[in-house]
């Protein structure tokens, strides 16, 4: 996805009919912003599964710990919701993005 990102950019920067700051801007408004708002949904709603038995939860035991006395896991990693933070920071640092599309993310 960077690849393609930096690419894109590039050629908007090579073609003098193109505004280089509304494709970032629309880039990041149309999809990087979409996609963490979505797996940050995920990442809030998400259950609990045992790794010995499979069992699934939606609120974790009191115990901390399945019926089975093995430990649970999430089911959505973090990873996947900070997966465009770092590359949409960079690009709105190298671009003038306007202040309320800055402030969505942070």
């Amino acid at each position: 996805m960077e690849d393609k990102l930096n690419a894109q950019l590039v050629l908007a920067h090579k073609i003098r009919a193109v505004d280089e700051v509304d494709v970032v801007y629309r880039v990041v408004t149309r999809h990087l912003l979409p996609d963490m708002i979505g797996n940050l949904k995920s990442f809030s709603g998400q259950k609990l599964r045992c790794t010995k038995c499979g069992a699934s939860y939606r609120r974790i035991p009191l115990s901390g710990k399945c019926y089975c006395g093995n430990n649970l896991t999430l089911t959505v990693h973090v990873s996947s919701v900070k997966k465009y933070l770092d590359m949409t920071k960079e690009i709105s640092n190298r671009f003038a993005i306007d202040n309320y599309t800055r402030q969505r993310w942070s």
